[in-house]
């Protein structure tokens, strides 16, 4: 058990502000984000970026509604409230001056703590595309995010972008290596870039820059995609980094209990667009709480 987590037998509980955009149809981001860190014993606070009748992929004709007002809002209202948080974990941000607000943030809390925790998924894209929003000039402020954030989580089409080379769905385990260790030099300490593919395996490839010690976490691939893996992947690592799980460690977890949640949601008959479905490792998660 980690020390100053549990006092006597009373859970303390971890913070984290979780900035991601909400899908009111399907799993998706906020979605899946919130019901994995509360399975985790993590306290959050919501900062959501954009609100969508739907997610995005699968679906078209969607409703979205920018937030990046009612950001700005919030923060300034917390920033009276004087609110001091543990970590703070973001995702999909559709503009620069949302990125902004996020590095506003950071700094407002850094300035607290010196072990604030910030873990970022620098949502661009998959497949080698961009999505929607995504600009070049996007993709370079996302890059100054990269910098400020402890931990970051791309998949392969997002690292390709921060480090500005072609993308490669064939990405080789060395090279994936190699991108990790590159992903690191802009400023995070820790580095799991998800989505690494071979014919019978997809996983993660993890590189620790404080250790300068490379993982590979290999799954059975599952041949079916669900929106919203990124998104619970990322929100299981983070859950258990605040609390004191070491990288690695919490890595093979939240890649584990991701491949469990893809197979459950295609063996039980899970239409693709409905998302991932996180319910079904929910008790695994409560479980993993208890851990630590």
């Amino acid at each position: 058990m980690h020390s100053g987590l549990k006092t006597d037998s009373v859970m303390v509980m971890k913070t984290m502000l979780a900035i991601h955009d909400l899908s009111c149809h399907s799993k998706s981001s906020l979605s899946v984000v919130l019901p994995a860190l509360s399975a985790l014993g993590i306290d959050y606070s919501i900062l959501p970026t954009a609100l969508l009748s739907t997610q995005t992929d699968g679906f078209e004709g969607y409703e979205y509604i920018d937030l990046t007002q009612f950001m700005l809002d919030t923060l300034k209202h917390w920033k009276k409230l004087d609110l001091t948080l543990d970590s703070l974990y973001s995702g999909f941000l559709g503009s620069e001056q949302q990125i902004d607000i996020v590095l506003a943030a950071l700094e407002w809390q850094e300035a607290k703590s010196k072990d604030f925790l910030t873990v970022v998924d620098p949502v661009l894209g998959d497949n080698g595309e961009p999505y929607a929003p995504v600009s070049e000039s996007l993709i370079k402020k996302m890059q100054e995010l990269v910098r400020h954030a402890r931990v970051i989580t791309p998949n392969v089409t997002e690292a390709a972008f921060l480090l500005q080379e072609p993308y490669n769905p064939a990405l080789s385990v060395e090279e994936a290596k190699r991108w990790a260790i590159r992903l690191s030099q802009l400023g995070p300490q820790k580095v799991a870039i998800t989505s690494v593919m071979d014919s019978i395996w997809g996983g993660v490839i993890a590189y620790d820059s404080a250790t300068n010690e490379t993982a590979v976490i290999k799954e059975i691939y599952t041949s079916i995609s669900y929106p919203g893996c990124g998104d619970l992947f990322a929100s299981i690592l983070a859950g258990q980094l605040v609390r004191g799980v070491a990288f690695f460690e919490a890595t093979r977890f939240a890649s584990n209990l991701v491949s469990k949640a893809v197979r459950l949601s295609y063996e039980g008959g899970r239409e693709r667009t409905l998302g991932v479905s996180v319910e079904t490792i929910i008790p695994l998660l409560v479980e993993r709480s208890q851990w630590y």
